[in-house]
């Protein structure tokens, strides 16, 4: 009974930490935070993303700590991608459905990684904002504990 209780408060804490927003920033028009940001430093790592005009969409990682390289750990991809339309009501979220991976990356060398998914959406002419999630843990055995997240987007007009 005791496990179920420990099990149960994890969960439920969890739940409450995930669903806590910042009213302080813009929303867009489906409601999600604008973070309006093409790079973004957190601890050792800076992320961000590129949008060329023909619209190939890439996000690009750099360790920037002491060491020569380091370690993280992912997903299918470090990045999650996803797609929102500021003028319209089309979104793509992307996903991951494969195993923990490891990527080395070396100090101030941008690890960069294409959005694959971008070819097959059918994007209208419009006002979009293409995000990057970097989603990476740095050890392997606490990968929850060890989680980073580093969102950054890019706002573009499609014609």
């Amino acid at each position: 009974m005791r496990r179920l209780f420990i099990v149960v408060s994890i969960i439920l804490i969890f739940g409450l930490f995930g669903c806590v927003t910042n009213n302080n920033n813009e929303e867009n028009v489906s409601g999600k935070p604008k973070i309006a940001n093409e790079s973004k430093q957190v601890d050792d790592f800076k992320v961000s993303i590129n949008v060329e005009k023909d619209l190939n969409v890439y996000a690009t990682i750099t360790y920037i700590g002491e060491a020569d390289e380091k370690d993280i750990y992912h997903g299918g991809s470090i990045f999650f991608f996803n797609v929102y339309q500021l003028d319209g009501d089309f979104e793509y979220f992307g996903v991951m459905n494969q195993p923990l991976l490891t990527t080395t990356l070396i100090r101030n060398e941008p690890h960069r990684v294409k959005f694959k998914g971008i070819e097959k959406l059918e994007l209208k002419t419009g006002t979009y904002e293409f995000e990057a999630i970097a989603n990476i843990s740095l050890d392997s055995d606490d990968v929850l504990g060890t989680k980073i997240e580093i969102p950054v987007s890019k706002i573009e007009e499609v014609k």
